[in-house]
């Protein structure tokens, strides 16, 4: 049978050792979805091509799915740009009235 009835449903692959592993792994709700993704595509190769994935190549494209949206999207970098001024003080000049206030302040009782 070659013809969208050949996909497995997604209750047959959750049911898989491998998705089983991945819901420990990415939890119940993201792995559901990554199969959903994969079926959706698969139905779109079918609507394209004529044929039908096989579930290894289901099951294949649901974990390149889940590791793609949970790999880490922080990078490291280097700040090259200069001072930081996060309080806007540091070397940041201050008016002549700040200054002034400030002085006040730190001579007197």
């Amino acid at each position: 049978m070659t013809d969208l009835r050949a996909l497995p449903s997604v209750d047959y692959l959750i049911h898989t050792p491998e998705v089983q592993s991945w819901i420990a792994t990415y939890g119940r709700p993201l792995t559901l979805e990554a199969i959903r993704a994969a079926l959706e595509a698969a139905r779109a190769l079918y609507a394209q091509e004529g044929r039908v994935q096989s579930h290894t190549q289901l099951l294949y494209r649901t974990h390149m799915l889940l590791e793609e949206w949970t790999k880490p999207s922080l990078q490291a970098v280097i700040n090259a740009t200069g001072v930081i001024l996060h309080t806007n003080l540091g070397r940041a000049p201050l008016s002549r009235a700040a200054y002034q206030a400030m002085q006040d302040v730190a001579l007197g009782y």
